[in-house]
Parts: C-alpha cells; sequence; structure tokens
C-alpha cells in the first residue's frame, strides 16, 4: 500500500484542478451555504443554536414561498419544438420540415420515458433553494439525463456562467470502490495503478453530509472532466492516483451540461438562489415565537402560591379533591390567607404584530402573499379576474423563466449534438401514419445520418398555459361560445383541452353514441327506403303486365281497344266489362 506522501506525490492533473476548485469554493461558504439552505427549507433551523431554556419554535416560511416560485415555473406546459433552420428549395424546405416534426415526436417520446420532466423539476428546485441547478447527459443508446448537485460541479471559470465557453468542467461522483476497480480492469488499466484506487474521506465537500458520512461500504471520488480541443469536447476520468480515460474524443461540439441560474449574478458561474437571502428574516420570526412562547409559559397562567409553615402537603395542592393538612391551632381563614393564585400578566400585542408583520412582509416582498399564492374565494370572482391577479404579482418572475427556458433549449441542443454524433449508423425512431380505417399508429423508421447532418434546427420552447385558473377561464370562454350558438356542441368538446375540469372523454363517448345511434337510424331509413322501392317496382311491373295481358284478349276476341265511336258492334247494346286496373 503507497504512503501518504507516494499518495501526494502521484496525485492526477484533474485532481490538482479539483482541489483548486474546492479552495475556491470553501472562500465562498459554498459548502456551508448549501448545508444551511437546505435545512431552512427542510425546517431545520435551529442547528447549532444555544438554546438554553428556550423551546426551539418553527414558522417555515421558507418552503411556501419555494413551492410557490416552483408551482409558477411549472405551471406552463412546455413544449420542445424543431424547425428547419436553412434549405435550399422548397421541396427540401418541406422533407425537412417533415424531419422535424419527427424529431418533435421523438423527443416528446424520449422525454416521456427518461422521466425528464421529473430531473428537470427536480434541478429548477436545485436553483431555487441552492442558487443553481445542473443536469450531466450522457449517451448509452440514447440520451440519458443526469440530476448533478452544485457542490459536486467545478468550473474552470468560476466567474463565468456561460458553460459553453468554461475551459474545462470537472463532475465528482462517489462511488464504491470495488466498482471503480472493476471500470479500471475493464479500461485495461494495469494491476499497478488499481492498486492506486483507495477509499478516501472526501466527504466533507458532498452536499447532504450529515447523511453521507458514514459509509457501509469504502468509497473513493471520481472525477470526470470535460474540456475542449479543436472544436470537440473531450474527458479524462480519474481518482486522486490512477487514470482511468485520458483525452477521450466524444466529437461532440457542445459540453453535455445543462445550467440553470436561478437569477444571474455577475461575475459569477453560481448565480443567486430565493432562499439564502430571507434566512435572517426567518431566523429572526423564530426567535421572537420562542420568546413569544417562552413569556407565555412563564407569565400568561395563573400560578399558585401557597405558605410553607401552615401546609404540611403541598403536593396534595395539585391534586383533585386533595385533602390539605394544616399545622395545629390553624384556622380556615388562615388556610385561605396562606393559599392563593398570582393572576397572569397581560401581555402587549405588539409580539404578535411584530411577527406576523414580518412573515407577511417577507411573503409580499418575495412575491408569495395570499393575491399571489392563490388564496382567494374562485367562487366570488371570475377566472379570468384571479388570472390577471395572479399574471400580474407574477410579473417578478419573469426573469425565472426566461432562464428556465433557455435551459429546456440547452438541453434540446445537447440532445441534437448527440443524436447526430453517435447516430451514425441511422437514428431509430417511430413515425406516427393512418391506417385503413383512419387511426394513427406507429411504424418503425429510420432517419439517415446524411439527414441528420443536412438538419440545423432552430430550436424553441413554445409554452402554453396549465395553471387551473388558466384552465377555468378557457373552459369559461368556450362555454360562453356555446351557450351564444357560436359553436357546436361537438365543436366545443372538440375545443375543449384534454386536461380541462369537464370530462372531456365522457363527452366524446357521448358524441360516439350519438353518432352510433344516428347511423343505425339511418341504416334502418336506407333499409326501408331499399324495401319500399323494391315493393314499388314490383307493383309497377305487375301493373304493366296486366295492361299488356288486357290489350292481347282485346285483339283476339275483335273487341275494341280504343273508345272511338261509330266502329265496333254499331247498333247493339255495349255489354263489355274492361278489366279493372
Amino acid at each position: 500500500m503507497k504512503s501518504n506522501y507516494e499518495e501526494e506525490i502521484n496525485k492526477t492533473d484533474v485532481w490538482k484542478d479539483y482541489e483548486k476548485g474546492v479552495i475556491f469554493n470553501r472562500t465562498k461558504d459554498l459548502y456551508v451555504n448549501t448545508e444551511k439552505n437546505y435545512n431552512f427549507y427542510h425546517g431545520k433551523q435551529w442547528e447549532n443554536a444555544k438554546l438554553g431554556g428556550i423551546q426551539p419554535m418553527v414558522y417555515n416560511i421558507i418552503k411556501p414561498i419555494v413551492k410557490y416560485k416552483l408551482g409558477v415555473i411549472g405551471q406552463n406546459h412546455y413544449e420542445i419544438v424543431f424547425n428547419p433552420n436553412t434549405y435550399d428549395t422548397v421541396e427540401e424546405g418541406e422533407k425537412i420540415q417533415e424531419l422535424c416534426d419527427v424529431l418533435n415526436k421523438h423527443i416528446e417520446r424520449i422525454w416521456e420515458l427518461q422521466q425528464v420532466d421529473k430531473i428537470v423539476r427536480e434541478a429548477t428546485k436545485d436553483a431555487c433553494i441552492n442558487d443553481e441547478g445542473i443536469i450531466h447527459n450522457y449517451f448509452d443508446d440514447e440520451v440519458v439525463p443526469e440530476l448533478i448537485d452544485k457542490n459536486n460541479i467545478y468550473y474552470g471559470n468560476e466567474n463565468s456562467p456561460e458553460i459553453q465557453s468554461q475551459p474545462y468542467i470537472i463532475i465528482s461522483y462517489r462511488l464504491p470502490v470495488s466498482e471503480v476497480r472493476q471500470q479500471a480492469e475493464d479500461l485495461g488499466v494495469s494491476a499497478e495503478k488499481i492498486e492506486l484506487i483507495l477509499p478516501d474521506g472526501e466527504t466533507r465537500e458532498q452536499a447532504g453530509y450529515d447523511n453521507i458520512s458514514d459509509e457501509v461500504n469504502p468509497m473513493c471520488l471520481v472525477l470526470l472532466k470535460y474540456f475542449k480541443e479543436n472544436g470537440t469536447v473531450r474527458y479524462t476520468r480519474a481518482t486522486k492516483n490512477c487514470v482511468l480515460e485520458e483525452n477521450v474524443d466524444t466529437n461532440l461540439t457542445l459540453y453535455p451540461i445543462a445550467h440553470l441560474n436561478w437569477e444571474i449574478a455577475k461575475g459569477s458561474a453560481r448565480g443567486i438562489g430565493a432562499v439564502n437571502c430571507i434566512i435572517p428574516n426567518q431566523i429572526e420570526i423564530n426567535k421572537v415565537e420562542a420568546r413569544r412562547a417562552l413569556v407565555v409559559k412563564i407569565s400568561a397562567f395563573p400560578r399558585l402560591v401557597y405558605n410553607t409553615d401552615l401546609v404540611q402537603n403541598p403536593k396534595a395542592l395539585e391534586k383533585v379533591g386533595g385533602a390539605i393538612e394544616i399545622t395545629g391551632g390553624a384556622s380556615v381563614e388562615d388556610v385561605r390567607n396562606a393559599i392563593g393564585y398570582i393572576n397572569p400578566a397581560n401581555m402587549t400585542s405588539d409580539v404578535a404584530n411584530l411577527s406576523e408583520s414580518m412573515k407577511s412582509n417577507t411573503r409580499d416582498l418575495e412575491g408569495a402573499g395570499d393575491v399571489a399564492t392563490g388564496n382567494v374565494d374562485p367562487t366570488q370572482a371570475s377566472g379570468r379576474a384571479i388570472l390577471a391577479v395572479q399574471q400580474a404579482s407574477q410579473q417578478p418572475l419573469s426573469e425565472q423563466v426566461d432562464n428556465f427556458k433557455c435551459f429546456v433549449e440547452d438541453m434540446a441542443r445537447i440532445w441534437f449534438d448527440m443524436w447526430k454524433t453517435y447516430e451514425v449508423d441511422g437514428m431509430n425512431i417511430m413515425y406516427e401514419e393512418k391506417d385503413a380505417e383512419g387511426n394513427i399508429i406507429e411504424e418503425p423508421g429510420i432517419i439517415p445520418f446524411a439527414m441528420l447532418e443536412k438538419l440545423e434546427p432552430n430550436i424553441k420552447v413554445d409554452i402554453t398555459p396549465r395553471s387551473p385558473y388558466d384552465r377555468y377561464a378557457e373552459e369559461q370562454s368556450l362555454e360562453n361560445l356555446f351557450m351564444n350558438q357560436k359553436l357546436t356542441f361537438e365543436e366545443f368538446v372538440d375545443a375543449l383541452p384534454d386536461t380541462s375540469a369537464m370530462p372531456k372523454n365522457k363527452l366524446e363517448q357521448i358524441i360516439q353514441k350519438r353518432k352510433e345511434n344516428q347511423a343505425r337510424i339511418n341504416e334502418m331509413i336506407m333499409e326501408g327506403n331499399r324495401i319500399s322501392s323494391a315493393v314499388n317496382t314490383v307493383m309497377n311491373q305487375e301493373m304493366q303486365n296486366a295492361e299488356a295481358e288486357g290489350g292481347n284478349e282485346n285483339e283476339m276476341q275483335g273487341l275494341p281497344t280504343g273508345g272511338d265511336e261509330g266502329q265496333g258492334n254499331q247498333g247493339q247494346p255495349d255489354n263489355t266489362t274492361m278489366p279493372e286496373v
């Protein structure tokens, strides 16, 4: 086993860059602030406090503020849309547009399969609580996103929030030593180098240090360093004293890391979150409430007072119906004078007012007051009115909404860069087509690599509102159009969003049953018309046959076939009876 001196001498270059980042972060209290931000969000707000006899009180205003702000970001539906950028002819443009439509469906499917919405929400939560959210993407038959803690990423330029301009980016992973050694063996690392992969105690810089300080199995840090060279991204992977992979060309043009700052801070790659700046308010609120509770505990209730010289068994005073023993010679009147209560002191309302004022002012200043959070009665106001007030109060978060859009767009660009780089044999996708009955079915297909290289998409993120009051206002508008006979019932149901409060599926089933019933009625009418037509045809044929037979008999018997007077049977009575038709 190597000595500590030898380990220090044999440090890898990646580890040396990592140590520079650790030193810088410690000067900025990054690790301390991370623990503090998450502790205060989760309600652990009296850590390391000297309480004495004070009972800790927690009135957590940070969590509802964070949840409200995250709700504003997440209340809209975000959809990635690829659009063609350059093409030479109209026909080529139409073909590229069809390809973009296929990619839009493909990324929507993969987005759902990989549960990217959940990962993106967690990254946004990290940004709100702890300044920044990071998602690292890698390719394993398909793009795979993973969430990275702020503590585990180190930038070559800590003063720039522009990820793609960074000279290098290091991501640290804490993995079991046995797993890392197996990876090294699979990669062909020499046995001598593998012996340098040893357990370490580098846990102080990890997020959630209190939970991972004690590890079940021996663990060590593995560092993944990305850097750019000749226009492509390369990486080196190493432990403290062993290089696993070195200078591997990914052929990517973009760092596979999407980065979200909650709020941009000048001269900082890390940004500013929504928690750290209101922690002092939270501390003072808790202190005021704790002092208030202590005062109530001490002086807000009647207190028993008795003369110890007269009362022999003071514990009986605490028992219901207990007998009180007094010294000899004392009268009942003496006992009444010896036992009494001190009335509670009147408390000033200033303390309660101060506490409530700090809570409400902090929430209002953070844009998370009652109106903003929707704490209103929807039966007393229209959906549009509530929506208008909420949208006005959400304007301070427009910067965060824009940052989030850019974050999702960066994810889409990274994904396309990976498809274009690694799908060299063609990209397997699923096409949507209609069968003979008009139903949409999916068929497997391949996008040729040449088409992916040709495609230089414009990537944008479309946003559609989906908050409860947005849906309420939308449904009210559609209902008004329907009631004013501007829409048919079928058009009204078709226009309802899938997430509407009205049961759109049931309404569609009703329409379908009506169509089926009407189809059966139409079929019965058509069958009746067919039978009636057949009967009329038979009757007409019989009439024609009867007329033809009657004419033939008259000619054979010399009977007149017409009604001309003066012809046939002249001078004789007309006893001929014509056949009835």
